[in-house]
């Protein structure tokens, strides 16, 4: 599609599921205004600790918020009993499978492409280029640790991803499978996919057109694996203040 058309046809969404780093979210939401000004911010709440606060320096940014502090729209802890083999990662509290159900929300109840993006990474340069309805999706594709069952399975890494909703919506495709997902479905070999993961093998098994960006390398600084925990944030933030302030 001819770039001005699509721009005013769908106009620049960015997603972000938050959870309890609203330092992190915040900046990098003033990271993504310093470097590709004017697009609109859809914050999914899922922190019933530490929420998400409109804070000073976000004044005059566009950010809708969408709030689920308390379960109004996915009740975690009745949705979490459908599965009774999951299995907990240490520390983790089924993190990612409660990523993905997040983002098939988003999907569920938006017609648009929208552009997903970790709360723990700060933008460095324009991410325009990467909204192209050309491609059902445009990120990185990365792969899963190795985990139980000692398997790889290439995924598209939630950092920041592009997804083209018409495409996505005409061939019924899902970022999130429970029959598949891991920690919702022990000791079995199925139960290997993380974020991102089922989303690219459903993509795949269509053969729809997509576009492998090194994204880490090209346009974001990125925390790392467990931002909230064993790390400070606050320094990481300091350190790239030149990104975000």
């Amino acid at each position: 599609m001819n770039y001005e058309l699509q721009k005013r046809i769908y106009p620049k969404v960015v997603v972000i599921i938050h959870y309890n780093t609203p330092q992190l979210t915040a900046a990098c939401i003033r990271s993504l205004e310093k470097h590709t000004p004017g697009t609109h911010v859809i914050v999914f709440d899922n922190s019933n600790k530490r929420p998400f606060v409109m804070t000073e320096g976000l004044t005059g940014i566009d950010i809708e918020i969408i709030d689920n502090t308390r379960g109004q729209l996915i009740d975690f802890d009745a949705w979490l009993k459908t599965f009774p083999n999951r299995e907990p990662s240490p520390g983790n509290d089924y993190g990612s499978a409660k990523h993905c159900y997040s983002v098939q929300w988003i999907m569920d109840h938006r017609k648009r492409p929208f552009m997903l993006m970790d709360s723990d990474v700060l933008i460095r340069k324009d991410i325009s280029p990467l909204f192209d309805t050309d491609y059902v999706w445009i990120g990185h594709v990365g792969n899963n640790t190795k985990r139980r069952f000692g398997f790889e399975v290439k995924k598209v890494d939630p950092f920041l991803c592009y997804i083209n909703m018409p495409m996505v919506r005409a061939y019924g495709i899902r970022y999130f499978n429970g029959r598949k997902m891991w920690n919702l479905v022990s000791k079995m070999p199925e139960s290997r996919y993380d974020t991102g993961a089922w989303f690219y093998e459903d993509c795949d098994r269509h053969h729809l057109p997509t576009k492998d960006v090194d994204v880490k390398k090209e346009y974001i600084h990125h925390l790392g694996h467990g931002s909230w925990r064993d790390k400070d944030p606050m320094a990481w933030l300091e350190k790239y203040k030149e990104l975000w302030a």
